[in-house]
């Protein structure tokens, strides 16, 4: 049977089912609860942009749950069913109970076309399901799930619209040699300065990061480049995470034009393993300086520069800095199938696809 969460009680039962689901899994990390708690009570019992649905059973046990938005989409000029927050067990019947109930949704409003799992409000994080790289956690802001879940979306007619990547580059000395000699490369060629992004200036640095996305080939990218206030709220929001010395944005030495920038985001899964979903201040401001790992969330580069090895330039003053913040391991993505520019950029690192997560996409028959 199929429930719509209308209220906070079944809100709270649709966001803490995943304690069940994932107990034995060794690798699933546990969101924080009182904080997606927050997201959704706003996006669907008060704004109701989403529909959060659960599947449950006679003994009203939650055996599955779905969220989707219908939204449209101005690079396809049409809407799409956008899903995501798919979670069930192993169950064709509960997977197709729950695809269902949302495809008759989108009958009922005229969309003819699905897609996911993907966080339209959130491009850049959380995008597809993983398909392959299950043996290790999952980094901050990237997709986990369980291994049957691409079985029981292909079964229900779903096909692979495209796949994302995430690289894990090599950290050696032979790494950091090669971004030495790259930087000295770069620097004989271009009047380009790298900064630390400046908190006590953030009206400024939104700006000139607004202007970057604006300007970036957006070719693979499903949104429209995000509102200077939705990039505020963002950096708000990741307040209490943020590290200035892994987000840096280049620009021109005499003009001071911004030409590109990099957004690094220390690992917090590797505190919020311990904390088990549990919001706790303490320990993520004790736990901060034990995290060994970094994810290069973002990189854009306007087209003028794009090729000239502005992206491993800036890398190279991001990795001058891990030795002393105690970094031994960076995973980079997750990127585009078929973006071969940001894809390229990191074959200097070295190292390989570490994990890959596909979208994907059903056209309902008319």
């Amino acid at each position: 049977m199929i429930q719509k969460v209308t209220g906070t009680k079944e809100l709270k039962r649709f966001i803490y089912f995943v304690k069940d689901l994932y107990k034995d899994d060794p690798h699933y990390i546990y969101p924080l609860f009182s904080i997606l708690y927050k997201e959704l009570k706003r996006e669907v019992l008060q704004n109701k942009d989403y529909v959060a649905i659960l599947s449950i059973d006679e003994n009203d046990v939650i055996l599955g749950r779905l969220l989707y938005r219908i939204e449209y989409n101005p690079k396809e000029e049409r809407d799409i069913c956008y899903f995501s927050y798919f979670d069930c067990i192993d169950s064709q019947q509960v997977a197709n109970e729950l695809f269902s109930y949302m495809e008759k949704d989108m009958e009922q409003q005229g969309v003819a076309y699905s897609e996911g799992s993907f966080t339209p409000y959130d491009p850049d994080n959380r995008r597809g399901i993983l398909v392959e790289g299950f043996d290790s956690d999952p980094i901050i802001f990237t997709s986990y799930n369980m291994q049957y879940y691409q079985k029981l979306i292909e079964n229900f007619g779903y096909q692979k619209r495209i796949d994302t990547f995430s690289i894990k580059p090599i950290i050696d000395e032979n790494t950091i040699k090669r971004l030495q000699t790259l930087g000295k490369f770069f620097e004989r060629r271009f009047k380009i300065d790298v900064d630390y992004i400046d908190f006590k200036n953030m009206d400024k640095e939104i700006e000139d990061i607004h202007q970057i996305l604006s300007a970036a080939d957006n070719e693979h990218i499903y949104q429209e480049t995000p509102s200077v206030d939705l990039i505020r709220s963002v950096a708000k929001d990741l307040k209490t995470f943020l590290d200035k010395r892994i987000i840096r944005i280049a620009r021109e030495r005499e003009s001071g034009k911004p030409i590109g920038f990099c957004f690094c985001l220390l690992d917090y899964n590797q505190v919020f393993k311990l904390t088990k979903g549990r919001l706790d201040p303490l320990k993520l401001l004790f736990a901060k300086k034990y995290i060994h790992s970094v994810r290069g969330m973002m990189q854009y580069v306007i087209p003028e520069y794009q090729g000239t090895g502005v992206i491993g330039y800036i890398y190279h003053k991001i990795f001058e800095e891990f030795a002393g913040m105690g970094i031994t391991d960076f995973e980079a993505g997750t990127m585009m199938e078929g973006n071969d520019k940001p894809l390229h950029a990191f074959d200097k690192f070295g190292g390989k696809i570490s994990k890959v997560y596909r979208i994907y996409g059903k056209e309902l028959q008319s």
